[in-house]
């Protein structure tokens, strides 16, 4: 990854729920390369009746992997709807970087 060459490898562990739901749904795990990773995070809201919804977790990635942290965990909202209801998808990740 062009932005932050001294990445070896990132593991993503990704988990969603809705919102008024206590229990997640299965963790996926993503591991990646670093000199050949992507610099994009965006995933696709698990809901399948969700409309225009997903998230872009880049920024969040990014930024911790600018700053070389080795541990870091973030949270984000699907901005998209079900219906003339917005939807209630929350994804939580947590990422585990090494560096050279």
């Amino acid at each position: 990854m062009a932005e932050v060459p001294r990445l070896q490898s990132l593991v993503l562990e990704i988990s969603e729920k809705s919102a008024g739901s206590p229990v997640a749904e299965p963790t996926h795990v993503r591991r990646i390369v670093g000199q050949h990773a992507p610099a994009l995070f965006v995933l696709p809201c698990g809901d399948a009746r969700c409309r225009d919804g997903g998230h872009d977790v880049t920024y969040a990635v990014m930024r911790a992997l600018s700053a070389g942290e080795t541990r870091f965990d973030g949270r984000d909202d699907c901005t998209g709807s079900l219906g003339t209801a917005s939807c209630s998808r929350v994804l939580d990740f947590a990422g585990t970087a090494t560096y050279a």
